[in-house]
């Protein structure tokens, strides 16, 4: 019995090391900067939906689905630079550390989901316009929460990116409702290319 016990330490032990390399050496630069840019466009071409769209029903409709797709080209550019540096430290595709890095952001990814569909719902249903205005610090705030608690397992510059999400969402809520999707591209369209050229420059890749 106490030989199983300690073969069962020394597995767990290995199984850290092996997993340790993937909290501080995967994390792409890359996919910061792509993740920054995709935000950008999405900014630009949301800036044209709102001075070409007569009813505000109609731009906000359009609104999320421009965003919609922004997250969409977002994630799967992360994803993919993320797996090229995978690939060239022969790391596997899936992991324990990836399982609760999925774990930890998935609560504030549903809640931001959730609270911007219900804000959407009381602007169609009840003509509460000025709360669709929140949604860009609503998306601030939790990307915020989801980066700080990620840094529990990753490059510390990804926590320093939570707190500054956190602050930003907090003064975009406060100050910024009448233009809060600029605050929406200085934030996850420049904090985000920041982010990643800090981390290719420190952290390679």
């Amino acid at each position: 019995m106490e030989d199983r016990d300690k073969a069962a330490e020394d597995l767990k032990v290995i199984r850290e090391l092996m997993e340790r390399p993937v909290k501080y050496s995967t994390q792409s630069g890359l996919a910061g900067i792509i993740a920054g840019m995709a935000t950008l466009c999405g900014l630009a071409v949301d800036r044209y939906n709102w001075l070409h769209t007569t009813f505000a029903d109609e731009a906000v409709l359009r609104n999320t689905f421009v965003w919609t797709g922004v997250f969409i080209m977002a994630t799967v550019g992360v994803l993919i630079a993320t797996r090229q540096r995978e690939r060239k430290q022969n790391m596997p595709l899936w992991s324990g550390v990836k399982s609760r890095i999925l774990r930890t952001i998935l609560p504030p990814f549903l809640a931001g989901i959730c609270l911007s569909a219900a804000t959407i719902y009381q602007w169609y249903a009840y003509g509460n316009t000025q709360q669709g205005f929140l949604i860009p610090a609503i998306w601030m705030l939790f990307h915020g929460v989801a980066c700080w608690q990620v840094g529990e397992f990753s490059v510390p510059e990804i926590r320093i990116l939570g707190v500054v999400f956190l602050i930003a969402g907090i003064v975009t809520a406060a100050f910024f409702q009448a233009h809060p999707y600029w605050a929406l591209g200085i934030t996850f369209g420049g904090f985000h290319i920041v982010y990643g050229v800090i981390v290719w420059i420190r952290h390679g890749g």
